[in-house]
């Protein structure tokens, strides 16, 4: 029989069990839909990463605690801490560090990050707060609703002021104009000097902060009433990304005058950017092969309706083999039908999994997605690898059918 009588033999069939073929194609439908999803809400937190950190700008460094190699391997960005046990979470930087560097050359601002845990006493309840100087603003591109952020008078002063996020001036002050009111922490006032703009949650910070609910502090305050003194990070700007190679080395002789060896690391901002899109990558990959087992399964359940279908129909291979079907002919048809099921159920899964994609943001906007073209093509080229491996046994054992014992059947 020619390849298109045996298709059109093969569709006939499927439609004659149409409910059957559609919970056949279930278990692949719903693996498709799966890898689609994962793959695109990994995409999609990839690029939102990336678009945050590339839009502070292409001139900034980072300094951490710690000795951290950002090294590449077959041209792939690694991230790991080196074998002499410095990692890291061990913090060795100060905001002695931070005033080294304020003032040199190629530098357009510097600023430290102390993250502490304070009591909200207007609320009773435990908030982050984030210690800054004024040069944090500027670094971060943060936008004022109204007021002003910290000056250097009260950097050096300790003052108690905040900028605070939109939401944290809903919570504190039901959204009024707070500025110059005050709220308590851990039992002590601290006055409002600005608020910031609200940000929507695909603006929200590098790290992925809600930056609507951030109180910032004035860094020599927060660290003055701190039992451990040392920042978790440094941030430094260049006054051009053409500066970025000879700043790097600036910041390490700097830094060495108040530290006994290099226990701290620079990084570009484009090795942090390698970092994040290699670990983010991973996990992309990591979330579309967990959900590609559910594709398997569905090769288990074409595999398993195949065979049903053939002991069905042995009477009807028995016949066709005696009006001169060969093997082949069987083995195709029922091939055909298995991948045809494999296909069919790939190209409903993909449409619902971009579907979902796109609407999955309208939904939850917190959750960013974006369609990767290759994960399409390799999902959809593996359903039909899924429907020839599990269709060929039941297929085989088709073709093999003895015609007159096939016939003698019931």
């Amino acid at each position: 029989m020619k390849i298109r009588e045996n298709f059109r033999s093969s569709v006939k069939s499927l439609f004659h069990n149409k409910l059957r073929s559609f919970l056949t194609m279930l278990g692949i439908i719903i693996g498709i839909f799966s890898v689609i999803m994962l793959t695109s809400i990994g995409e999609g937190i990839k690029r939102q990463v990336t678009s945050q950190v590339e839009s502070l700008g292409a001139n900034l460094l980072y300094v951490f605690p710690g000795k951290v190699d950002i090294g590449h391997r077959n041209g792939k960005s690694k991230l790991g801490v080196r074998s002499d046990g410095m990692g890291p979470g061990q913090n060795t930087l100060t905001y002695d560090d931070v005033l080294a560097l304020k003032g040199r050359k190629n530098i357009a601002a510097v600023t430290g990050f102390y993250n502490a845990v304070d009591r909200l006493d207007e609320l009773k309840i435990f908030v982050s707060t984030t210690g800054v100087d004024e040069d944090s603003f500027h670094i971060s591109n943060l936008e004022l609703r109204y007021g002003s952020f910290f000056t250097k008078k009260e950097r050096l002063d300790k003052a108690r002021v905040a900028v605070i996020g939109d939401q944290a001036n809903k919570e504190l002050f039901k959204g009024r104009n707070s500025l110059g009111k005050t709220f308590k922490l851990n039992g002590k006032d601290y006055k409002v000097v600005g608020v910031l703009k609200y940000k929507k949650p695909e603006n929200m910070g590098p790290s992925g902060e809600d930056l609507n609910v951030k109180i910032y502090l004035p860094i020599t305050e927060v660290i003055a009433r701190q039992k451990e003194k040392n920042i978790s990070q440094i941030t430094v700007k260049a006054t051009s990304a053409e500066d970025i190679k000879p700043l790097e080395k600036t910041i390490r002789q700097t830094l060495l005058k108040n530290h006994r060896e290099v226990d701290f690391t620079v990084l570009k901002q484009q090795d942090m950017l390698n970092a994040i899109n290699n670990i983010l990558s991973i996990l992309t990959a990591g979330l579309g092969g967990i959900a590609a087992i559910s594709l398997l399964v569905g090769g288990i359940g074409i595999m398993n309706i195949m065979l049903v279908s053939v002991t069905e129909r042995t009477r009807e291979i028995g016949v066709r083999k005696a009006i001169g079907a060969t093997r082949r002919d069987i083995l195709v048809q029922f091939l055909i039908e298995s991948v045809f099921l494999s296909i069919i159920g790939g190209l409903l899964g993909l449409a619902a999994g971009i579907s979902g994609a796109k609407l999955l943001p309208s939904a939850f906007p917190i959750i960013h997605t974006a369609i990767s073209i290759p994960a399409v093509i390799i999902a959809l080229l593996f359903a039909l690898l899924v429907g020839i491996f599990f269709g060929v046994y039941p297929a085989t054992k088709a073709a093999r059918l003895d015609p007159i014992e096939a016939l003698r059947s019931e």
